[in-house]
């Protein structure tokens, strides 16, 4: 499965960014749509001792012509809704991030 970033600076990746794995068809569409707004949802593959509740970028390839602002992250979890963060999360929990997106040739 493909990875993507979320940054807590735009354009600067670091220690404290969070990397999770998104479907094939989700990545694809990352890579392509020139939608202004997406939701992206993915489910961690592992457990993370802290999980941010901003970031600022959600970095997809060096290759995506898009740069996509991260406005809202959502945590939810079918057994443990009440997910507050900043905070650990659980592998198998779920993260929905609604971005905004710009064109920018690389």
């Amino acid at each position: 499965m493909p990875l993507v970033t979320l940054c807590r600076q735009p354009g600067v990746r670091g220690p404290d960014d969070l990397v999770v794995t998104v479907q094939d068809a989700t990545w694809q569409y990352l890579l392509s749509s020139a939608a202004p707004e997406i939701r992206v949802s993915t489910y961690l593959d592992r457990d993370h001792e802290r999980v941010s509740s901003r970031y600022a970028e959600l970095f997809v390839d060096e290759a995506c012509p898009y740069t996509s602002k991260i406005k809202k992250i959502i945590p939810g979890s079918k057994t443990r809704k009440d997910i507050e963060l900043p905070g650990p999360m659980m592998a198998g929990e779920q993260i929905v991030v609604l971005v905004t997106r710009n064109y920018t040739a690389r």
